[in-house]
């Protein structure tokens, strides 16, 4: 009896929490204007010692949404997040083996691209879009301080929110991305807010373009992805957008 009442239950969410009315792909690419600060190695300065402040990356996703219950959607989305610079330390640190001395001229570069994998469900779609779901990113990158090198790898899950919120008759719309998790001794928040035009002729495809302002916080332990950061990554983005 208990069987068959989970059943029903399961059933019934799934038809709730469902997907799509209809099969659909969604494509976006752009790029991402980041200002880079915060330390690396808890005592090295990203701006003032290793003169890493500002970068033009790119970024794109993809995502497939159908109409089958209780699968879970499905986005896929990169961002390059590097720069490099050339600047004098302020203080002395060990890195790899190697030490390092205040007033030192380095050669840096900071890599923290990353791939994200993301299940979620649709759970409003009238008058505004509500999903929820959990994201794999994949950390693939590195830091390197005159050649000195080290690899920044490490799969990390998330709690992933999106809102978005058609204006009426104009084409226009408001929106927010949120993923975070704490864990460990390391936290991420990642936060997206953007504005948005799409044409509007109930005839696929529909194209787009949307802008706003992206702020990514990391502050991860060594002993959970190689290389101690604490980094903020933030600036304005440019998409361009189609749904098929």
């Amino acid at each position: 009896m208990m069987n068959r009442l989970f059943l029903c239950i399961s059933l019934c969410l799934g038809s709730s929490v469902a997907s799509a009315d209809f099969i659909g792909l969604y494509i976006g690419a752009g790029s991402w204007r980041a200002d880079f600060s915060g330390e690396v190695l808890d005592v090295v300065s990203v701006s003032s010692d290793l003169a890493l402040n500002r970068a033009a990356n790119l970024h794109a996703y993809v995502a497939l949404e159908h109409p089958v219950p209780l699968l879970p959607n499905v986005r896929l989305a990169r961002s390059e997040v590097s720069d490099s610079g050339e600047g004098t330390l302020s203080s002395a640190f060990s890195f790899e083996g190697v030490g390092f001395v205040p007033d030192q001229q380095v050669t840096t570069d900071l890599d923290m691209t990353h791939t994200d994998v993301t299940l979620y469900y649709e759970l409003w779609d009238t008058g505004l879009d509500f999903d929820a779901g959990v994201t794999f990113r994949l950390l693939d990158g590195s830091l390197a301080i005159d050649g000195v090198r080290q690899e920044i790898t490490a799969p990390i899950p998330l709690a992933y929110l999106r809102w978005k919120q058609p204006l009426p008759f104009t084409g226009l719309y408001l929106g927010a991305d949120v993923h975070g998790i704490g864990f460990s001794e390391s936290k991420i928040t990642d936060l997206a807010l953007r504005v948005g035009w799409e044409t509007e002729n109930f005839i696929l495809p529909e194209f787009g373009i949307e802008g706003g302002y992206r702020r990514w916080t990391i502050d991860g332990d060594a002993d959970d992805i190689d290389v101690g950061v604490d980094v903020e990554v933030d600036g304005f983005f440019v998409n361009l957008t189609a749904h098929f």
